[in-house]
């Protein structure tokens, strides 16, 4: 077998073993929605409670994913998704055996870590090591792995609630924790060349950013916003995004690659990410409570509508990723944009009696549209990046995309919990989903600047193979 063969077949084995073993991570992580009202209600407590929970595993998946970054840039990335596997374990056990509220909220936020982990891995392995046409498959593939195990991951859980009980079907996610470990044995362990030292006061920062704009929906919704509780979580917030910026200019290895971040290719489709994503994943929390607490449905049927968000994500990403390379950017993500909107436009005409079918449908539209632009903004991301700092790179989007989710999550539920204080649930809905169609306009908004072309996919192999970094021989440069 030729070198080039060689490194071809390597690299392809290596991202099936990542992919195949995120699919069981990120399913498990997708299992724990359905169980959130069973959840509440084993500790006596009120809906809002539920916020919480959110914050834990919110903090879990964003405040550490620049520390994951740097440790795949220094270590390896095999390392990262051992690490991702492990928590995944604790997290679920400490949720199925938690003795009070708080332990429960430790095993999400451990869950969260497992999923900071994983996310990113694909596309930094993908832009790290392919090109071209190889590339765009690769980024729509992996997205479509790590979708495919949230299609059925809620409906799973669902009927595990509903026929056992919500600890049971953490104890399942414990059992295929283990399972991603025995895939990512499977993963080479690159050798890295030059390892980066530790940016501890960026690191610092960024979680003192990051807890303080989580914590701020939390009070809103625990104490009002009238209370101004919230207000000194975002004097800390403003203060630790200042400090951080002047922090990391000054670093020659900063956790967070300031240097490209105002790089248009990063936050021209980083931005338009934050603004779909606050109403992705703000929609599916707001309907678990709509139709199991207004409409009195069962969890089942939760997981039924999430199967149906994650199935149009999944199978869109992964047709993306195949003719990304023959069509403009810009067309893609907007027509996933307009897709998006669809499925949001249809929620400001339901009702207390508003069919299943109905709503399957607007959340398939709402994760075609999702789906769709996925690997384009993935592949934008990675197109300028350094291949020393591609971890870093790929897993600060991740952080600010997982922000972003997790905002919207925060957001639905106090939005819901405000708009539904008069009595009528329904319209909190309604009202709910007029908010994101209002992100869906400044993402529109933000289109004409995302290029036409992605240097790295619309660019020849030939033009960027000196650039590309490859697994050596195992023996040559110790690949394990």
């Amino acid at each position: 077998m030729s070198e080039a063969a060689w490194k071809d077949q390597s690299i392809t084995r290596g991202f099936l073993f990542i992919s195949f073993g995120a699919f069981f991570i990120m399913f498990s992580l997708a299992t724990h929605l359905p169980a959130y009202p069973h959840m509440i209600a084993e500790f006596n407590l009120a809906p809002g409670y539920a916020v919480w929970m959110q914050l834990g595993l919110a903090v879990g998946l964003t405040g550490f994913q620049p520390l994951l970054g740097w440790i795949g840039d220094s270590f390896g990335i095999k390392i990262v998704l051992m690490i991702g596997g492990v928590f995944m374990i604790i997290g679920s056990l400490l949720v199925a055996f938690s003795f009070s509220f708080w332990v429960l909220v430790l095993g999400l936020f451990f869950k969260g870590i497992s999923g900071a982990a994983i996310a990113p891995s694909g596309f930094a392995y993908a832009g790290k090591y392919m090109v071209g046409t190889q590339r765009g498959k690769a980024m729509g593939t992996f997205a479509a792995f790590i979708t495919i195990g949230s299609v059925f991951g809620p409906v799973l859980s669902g009927m595990i609630v509903d026929a056992v009980n919500w600890q049971a079907s953490f104890l399942f996610t414990a059992l295929l924790g283990g399972v991603g470990i025995a895939l990512f044995t499977f993963v080479p362990h690159v050798k890295v060349q030059a390892r980066q030292k530790l940016d501890v006061l960026g690191l610092i920062f960024v979680l003192l950013l990051l807890v303080s704009l989580l914590t701020i929906p939390t009070f809103i919704n625990s104490y009002g916003i009238e209370s101004g509780m919230w207000i000194p979580s975002l004097l800390v917030f403003a203060a630790a995004l200042l400090i951080l910026v002047f922090v990391e200019k000054k670093q020659k290895a900063p956790l967070l690659d300031m240097e490209y971040v105002v790089n248009r290719n990063f936050w021209a489709p980083t931005m338009i990410a934050v603004f779909i994503f606050l109403g992705y994943t703000g929609v599916m929390y707001l309907l678990t409570f709509f139709v199991q607490n207004v409409q009195g449905k069962a969890a089942t049927t939760v997981g039924f509508l999430q199967m149906a968000v994650f199935l149009g994500t999944s199978a869109a990403a992964y047709v993306s990723g195949r003719i990304i390379k023959k069509l403009s950017a810009r067309l893609v993500i907007g027509f996933g944009i307009l897709i998006f909107a669809s499925g949001i436009i249809m929620l400001n005409f339901v009702t207390l009696t508003t069919s299943f079918a109905y709503l399957f449908i607007s959340m398939s539209f709402v994760g075609i549209g999702v789906g769709f632009q996925t690997p384009v903004v993935k592949g934008l991301i990675v197109s300028k990046a350094s291949v020393e700092r591609m971890n870093v790179v790929t897993f600060t989007n991740t952080v600010i995309e997982n922000l972003a989710q997790r905002m919207g999550a925060s957001f639905a539920l106090v939005a819901f919990s405000i708009f539904s204080a008069s009595g009528n649930n329904v319209a909190a809905v309604v009202n709910t989903s007029w908010v994101i169609i209002g992100f869906i306009i400044i993402a529109l908004l933000l289109l004409p600047l995302i290029p036409r072309a992605i240097p790295g996919i619309h660019t020849s192999e030939e033009d960027l193979l000196d650039t590309r970094v490859v697994p050596k021989p195992l023996k040559a440069e110790g690949i394990k």
